[in-house]
């Protein structure tokens, strides 16, 4: 599994969807577009008109992709299956 957040520095919904896949042992790549251009650019590409952060993208072994706008909990779990 495959997973990207996009988030801010100054989100503290990003903060903790962090803390929270952290707790989880769930590996992620953060992405913190007010601090990177190029993940900025990233960002707008992938994120269908959403300009809400924490924009995390899922990728499962076939493929698959799933995006979640925002923190919930009960959707990450269903998501990544736990």
């Amino acid at each position: 599994m495959n997973i990207t957040i996009y988030s801010t520095s100054t989100c503290t919904y990003c903060h903790a969807l962090s803390a929270w896949l952290d707790e989880q042992k769930i590996d992620y790549k953060k992405i913190v577009i007010d601090k990177d251009d190029g993940g900025m650019a990233l960002f707008m590409a992938v994120n269908e008109g959403a300009i809400s952060v924490p924009l995390t993208i899922i990728k499962d072994a076939s493929g698959n992709e799933n995006k979640v706008s925002g923190f919930d909990k009960e959707k990450f779990k269903q998501v990544l299956g736990i």
